[in-house]
């Protein structure tokens, strides 16, 4: 493929600086590379809940991916997210059928230019992505009712989680501004819902990791606290970074169906695009 021209990647970071109407207005000053466009026009209409829309972007990216050379930029994880919010999609636009008879035209391309004994990492997704649009009614209650459970208690508790990072900054040569987040995931991992989120409000504005503010709010939600879960989401939209140069925002929010709580607000989804979430991993 040839490479993306500098114009689009100018095209790409302004949108990431939530400067998205600017962005997008240089699509029209470039003449081709309608894939990575398209990648990125999908994931605008996924945060603007504009279903429809993003199916169609969608599927111009899966189906050039047979027809030339995407290896280098993008990986398996990445178009895996995108067969997810495919199916969320499909889920809000009630179009099963014709989204069944895409995802098994796909499945047909891809095992027949691979030797079925090496087949490639998406082959598996796209199956379980078949199997679950062919149960339209369960595969709807756990995109849609899916909600984080509340954790009474923990295997930890906040006492001893503190006298570890006393105990982690004291080795000064193994501390890093990485291991805030690290003890973030197992306060989320391994203490009570409650303690999480005073860990969480403790240390938050040393937390560089949007995985960690990710699961702050799961924990806002099951507690019920949904406007302290959205601002949680913000604070995951300005750590967030990304692989490709044409991804322009985290679509793996809509891919964790006990986020829906609050990735369902339309108007919420809308304005995480004006913050800047620029970083590249």
């Amino acid at each position: 493929m040839t490479a993306i021209p500098a114009k689009l990647y100018e095209a790409f970071e302004k949108i990431r600086l939530g400067k998205v109407e600017e962005g997008t207005r240089l699509f029209d000053r470039i003449d081709g590379f309608d894939v990575p466009k398209s990648v990125a026009l999908a994931e605008l209409s996924y945060f603007r809940h504009d279903w429809k829309r993003g199916i169609l972007f969608a599927q111009e990216f899966f189906e050039a991916n047979f027809q030339i050379d995407l290896n280098r930029y993008h990986y398996p994880p990445y178009s895996a997210q995108h067969f997810q919010v495919l199916l969320l999609a499909t889920c809000q636009h009630n179009c099963w059928k014709e989204s069944r008879a895409f995802m098994e035209k796909i499945k047909k391309q891809m095992e027949t230019m691979f030797d079925k004994k090496v087949q490639p990492y998406n082959v598996y997704t796209i199956k379980e992505i078949i199997s679950l649009i062919s149960d339209p009614v369960n595969t709807t209650r756990r995109l849609k009712e899916s909600k984080p459970k509340q954790k009474m208690e923990g295997e930890y508790d906040l006492d001893y989680l503190e006298r570890e990072i006393k105990r982690a900054v004291s080795k000064r040569k193994h501390w890093r501004q990485s291991s805030y987040d690290d003890f973030a995931n197992t306060a989320f991992d391994k203490t009570s819902t409650a303690d999480h989120l005073v860990f969480y409000e403790q240390y938050t504005d040393r937390l560089e990791d949007a995985r960690s503010h990710g699961a702050a709010a799961k924990s806002y939600i099951a507690l019920g606290r949904e406007k302290e879960a959205e601002e949680a989401i913000r604070r995951y939209m300005r750590y967030w970074k990304f692989k490709e140069p044409f991804q322009i925002a985290p679509i793996v929010l809509f891919t964790d169906p006990e986020l829906w709580q609050v990735m369902s607000d339309k108007r919420f989804c809308e304005s995480l695009l004006t913050i800047p979430h620029n970083r590249e991993s």
